[in-house]
């Protein structure tokens, strides 16, 4: 039952996310950049203390080559294929606003994979999970403003919430299916192994610029960082 579960949660909070703009006129930014700026800290804290060890532990000759290879799966993705949802304030909405859904689709698809992935570490499934939460609201957001000023339809804009939100469960049952049908060491090793790459693109290319913003809120979130990192950190002594 806990992936279905993670599941659903990573659904609902997309969803709520995208939902939100239709809802209401204005939104707190400030208040949705500290939780990006938690979500970086875990995300980094996550891939360097706890997945890489154990992915290193898994295939110690080949991990590295797939903790690139998903590092640069979503560098090429979202430079270089499709449009991230985070860059297009001030862009001509028009033309970006169904590459940004096809952009946050596939991350979603990715971290679902990451999220099922973390099941192989006993302790790290719900702070996966709190990590992706933290920072797919903010994304549905985003996604909905885009589209809003693309002049798309409620409906429109519903749909495409919808399956943004579906990506995060597709991509746990397709790595649920891949650990049932491959050999498990080798196979969770690079599972682990590009799950942490993925972590550690979004939470250094994604997220962390949040911490480098010239506003009042930049001490703010430099603490909303470092708590993301220090409950990584506890996680790893409450099961040691």
């Amino acid at each position: 039952m806990t992936l279905p579960f993670y599941g659903f949660l990573i659904f609902l909070a997309a969803f709520m996310g995208g939902m939100l703009p239709l809802w209401v006129n204005s939104k707190n930014e400030n208040h949705l950049k500290l939780f990006i700026s938690f979500g970086a800290g875990l995300l980094l804290s996550m891939a360097f203390l706890h997945m890489i060890p154990e992915a290193f532990k898994l295939i110690p000759r080949y991990f590295g080559i797939w903790l690139l290879t998903g590092f640069c799966l979503l560098l090429f993705l979202e430079r270089f294929i499709m449009v991230h949802a985070c860059e297009e304030h001030g862009c001509h909405y028009h033309t970006v606003g169904i590459a940004a859904f096809v952009g946050l689709a596939i991350h979603g698809v990715i971290e679902g994979f990451a999220l099922a992935s973390s099941q192989l570490i006993a302790h790290l499934g719900p702070l996966v999970l709190l990590a992706i939460v933290s920072h797919k609201a903010p994304a549905g957001i985003a996604l909905t403003s885009i589209l809003k000023m693309a002049h798309k339809k409620p409906r429109q804009i519903v749909q495409f919430v919808i399956g943004v939100s579906l990506s995060g469960p597709l991509g746990i049952l397709l790595a649920y299916w891949i650990l049932k049908t491959e050999q498990y060491s080798s196979t969770a090793g690079i599972l682990l192994s590009i799950s942490a790459g993925t972590f550690l693109y979004i939470g250094a290319c994604d997220l962390l610029p949040e911490l480098h913003r010239t506003d009042g809120e930049k001490v703010k979130r430099l603490i909303a960082f470092c708590i993301g990192i220090i409950v990584s950190i506890i996680s790893g002594f409450l099961v040691d």
